[in-house]
């Protein structure tokens, strides 16, 4: 299966205000209604979904459980609103494979409300077009091997974030053998390195392996000035990395 994460370029409503926000690996599209993770559609209700978009609108700020009442039931709807209120909050938890006691989005202010903690990129709402510093594309072969095709600049910031989440969700899936292909990246800085060198000890931990392809220039200096390629088997390229996973193993770019 493929992910296709290419760019997107900024949507704006003829109001002006955002049609999506992305945070980590999703992506939430409030004019079809969709949430998104990785690129790939998840399942997720009505109701789940507008507590969802209340909370990002309103991101590092307490939304009232008496808000999302008003929002979420109009005044003669007859409902049970805690349990309704509660079983969306537990099924929009369940699609972001969040938890109230280890929280990476949003969290629970008991008996108050709830507030989103994790970075959040609102498309629509800049003047200029911008488009995403890394993109990613997934393409899972087998049962257990994933290759991740990157392109762009691995730094400081929430695309790191989603580096690291990423790999966190493929072993979660059982795959634990996992190449970056990083033929199409023109640029990582330290904060890069350091992802791809906690993802690898992540995989390893698992019993599974990671392993880099396609660096070139300075993307390789850098790897190699930072002496990662002690620590991350580095290949020529995706084909070569695939080989040793699925055959007979080729020798990585740098000694044993």
């Amino acid at each position: 299966m493929v992910i296709d994460c290419r760019p997107v370029g900024v949507e704006v409503g003829v109001s002006g205000v955002p049609r999506r926000f992305r945070f980590g690996p999703f992506d939430a599209d409030l004019e079809t209604g969709e949430l998104r993770k990785n690129g790939r559609k998840l399942h997720l209700q009505e109701k789940p979904f507008q507590v969802l978009v209340a909370l990002l609108e309103e991101q590092g700020t307490l939304v009232s459980r008496e808000a999302l009442h008003q929002r979420l039931w109009p005044a003669d709807t007859f409902v049970d609103f805690d349990n309704g209120l509660n079983t969306a909050v537990s099924k929009l938890r369940e699609a972001l494979g969040d938890s109230a006691d280890e929280h990476r989005y949003f969290e629970t202010l008991t008996g108050r409300g709830y507030r989103f903690v994790s970075p959040v990129e609102q498309l629509g709402i800049p003047s200029a077009p911008q488009q995403r510093e890394l993109d990613i594309r997934i393409k899972r072969i087998g049962t257990e091997l994933a290759l991740v095709e990157m392109a762009g600049r691995i730094s400081f910031g929430t695309e790191c974030q989603q580096i690291e989440w990423l790999t966190g969700d493929l072993l979660r899936e059982n795959q634990k053998k996992i190449i970056f292909d990083l033929s199409w990246v023109t640029q990582v800085d330290s904060t890069g390195i350091g992802i791809i060198v906690v993802c690898s000890g992540k995989v390893r931990e698992a019993g599974g392996e990671l392993r880099v392809a396609g660096a070139r220039g300075i993307v390789e200096a850098a790897f190699k000035t930072s002496k990662v390629d002690r620590i991350v088997a580095l290949y020529p390229n995706a084909a070569a990395a695939l080989e040793g996973f699925t055959g007979s193993k080729p020798a990585p770019s740098h000694s044993p």
